[in-house]
């Protein structure tokens, strides 16, 4: 007995409904997970969220932080929690990239009332989660925020020590983070 010919033109090729894209259709999509940081300084970004970087990093998320200054900043810290620099603020009219998660420093919204507006358009677009960290709150979001706290691993916390001795910055005893999320 033979099995009955595939009444399918293309076997091989793939079934759509009407409507209904097979496949996402944005390139970093079919990619790695993106989460982008935005911080005054690189040591900031290390004391503040260097474990929820490396726990993100750690899980195959490609981390990258803008800094807004310390042009001659040594990248070693974050390289050690598995982030890379990609840009300087230098340009006031800097255009933020649309990633998967963007955590950024309340001082620099403070700062920048360009990058304000831009993080807030972000987190408008319900696909990018927004995370604020710092001692600054700006005024004026209307948005909601909610306190949020990211327990870093073990290895996150022994990772993030050695990135604060790299950087010459004394290591903090707390070990979890606290952040506010865009509700």
């Amino acid at each position: 007995m033979t099995a009955a010919a595939s009444t399918l033109s293309h076997p091989h090729s793939p079934l759509t409904r009407s409507g209904v894209p097979l496949l996402r259709e944005a390139s970093d999509e079919l990619g790695k997970y993106q989460f982008q940081v935005v911080a005054g300084n690189i040591a900031d970004a290390v004391r503040s969220i260097g474990g929820l970087i490396f726990d993100r990093a750690m899980a195959g998320w490609e981390v990258s932080v803008v800094v807004d200054g310390d042009t001659g900043a040594d990248d070693r810290p974050l390289r050690i929690l598995g982030a890379r620099v990609a840009k300087r603020l230098s340009d006031p009219n800097h255009v933020l990239a649309r990633p998967h998660t963007l955590a950024v420093a309340t001082d620099v919204m403070v700062r920048s009332d360009a990058m304000r507006r831009q993080v807030l358009a972000i987190g408008d677009d319900n696909e990018t989660e927004v995370l604020l960290w710092g001692r600054h709150h700006p005024t004026n979001l209307n948005r909601r925020f909610v306190a949020v706290r990211h327990q870093p691993s073990a290895a996150a916390q022994v990772f993030k020590a050695q990135a604060l001795t790299a950087g010459g910055v004394p290591a903090m005893q707390r070990a979890d983070e606290g952040l506010y999320s865009l509700a």
